[in-house]
């Protein structure tokens, strides 16, 4: 990487470099073309091109100095810009050979070689300046790697490290119950705080594998992995009613992190309504190429104010409890999937998402 100085330095070169030629064409023009011009139009045309590619060449400078560019990629467009005004230029003098040969260079000539030689110059800087920022976007490219592949080990290492912790903490709250006058409230609490930490972790993981890894989509069995989230539910919330009206062999185009967004919505239900007398409803319907899967309770719903920006992360409830990540994780996975997920009032009161996944 270049430092702002470098990258200043040579955006100024090739303003510079630009006002020269366009300066020295005005002069050659002023000298040589203007005394010929048969009208104000031809004058005019003339001085636009002995500018036009002197301006190319400060414009680019101008890029050069806002960018930031590596010095090696500011030498590549140097060296384009080198190469096409003498490559241009070699031109004009293998024509006036007899001429230079002869002992003398007209103002023709000195006029050609400038704006020729200008043409050739902005040419070439535009190419070069092309390959330099190619050649950074693949340096980012290559750095955008590198850190995806720094934040997942960080990530790993932290859940290894913190879940072993978790782990500790939570046995010894077990260990305690019964002793040492210990207020069961308290290490239930204990309890309680370890679970939710240990699932925090596994939630930043999974959104973390979402964007930083290559999550490749496949058929899945949508009944199975449906009635699998269901049954999970029922056994984490024994007191909640649970309806389901599972079609059998749905297949649709999925990750392999597919029931996490049905578990999230699932558990979402469940967490933020009173269990007693609370009933979840799963339908699945085909809906044009894809399969929309229902997920609806009868809970007191999602506040309107909230319910615009359900999807973004740390959102929160009524009486500031809040969703997370979870709502957030559905949004992306679903995404990833190129599925889309909705949410809405349920009449008279409740919530319903709809999950549409393409259908396999």
């Amino acid at each position: 990487m270049s430092t702002p100085d470098s990258r200043k330095r040579w955006g100024a070169l090739f303003v510079t470099l630009g006002v020269t030629l366009a300066a020295a064409g005005l002069t050659f023009w002023f000298a040589w073309g203007l005394p010929s011009a048969g009208s104000y139009n031809q004058a005019v045309l003339g001085i636009v091109v002995h500018v036009l590619f002197g301006y190319i060449v400060v414009m680019s400078g101008l890029t050069i100095y806002r960018s930031d560019l590596a010095v090696s990629e500011c030498w590549v467009a140097a060296k384009w810009c080198l190469g096409g005004f003498l490559f241009m230029s070699s031109f004009v003098v293998w024509a006036s050979v007899p001429e230079i040969r002869a002992g003398g260079i007209s103002l023709a000539f000195a006029n050609q070689f400038i704006i020729v030689g200008s043409v050739g110059a902005a040419a070439g800087v535009l190419i070069g300046l092309n390959r330099g920022q190619a050649a950074q976007n693949a340096r980012l490219v290559e750095d955008t790697r590198d850190q995806r592949e720094t934040l997942r080990f960080l990530l790993r290492l932290i859940r290894h490290d913190i879940k072993n912790d978790l782990v500790v903490i939570g046995g010894f709250a077990d260990r305690l119950e019964g002793q040492y006058d210990a207020d069961p409230e308290e290490l239930a609490l204990i309890q309680e705080r370890t679970d939710s930490a240990q699932s925090l972790l596994e939630t930043a993981d999974t959104i973390i594998e979402s964007e930083t890894g290559q999550l490749a989509t496949e058929a899945v069995n949508l009944s199975v992995i449906l009635r699998e989230q269901v049954g999970a539910l029922e056994t984490s919330y024994p007191d909640l009613t649970v309806e389901t009206d599972i079609d059998d062999g749905l297949r649709v185009t999925a990750n392999e992190l597919i029931d996490e967004v049905f578990w999230n919505v699932l558990e979402n239900a469940a967490e933020h309504n009173d269990i007693s007398g609370l009933t979840v409803s799963v339908t699945t319907e085909r809906v044009d190429g894809a399969v929309e899967t229902v997920i609806t309770d009868d809970g007191s719903g999602i506040p309107e104010g909230v319910r615009e920006t359900v999807f973004e992360p740390s959102i929160q409830r009524s009486g500031g409890e809040a969703d997370g990540l979870g709502l957030y994780l559905v949004r992306k996975l679903v995404e990833t999937c190129d599925g889309s997920v909705t949410i809405e009032d349920r009449d008279p009161s409740g919530t319903v998402f709809r999950i549409r996944l393409p259908a396999a």
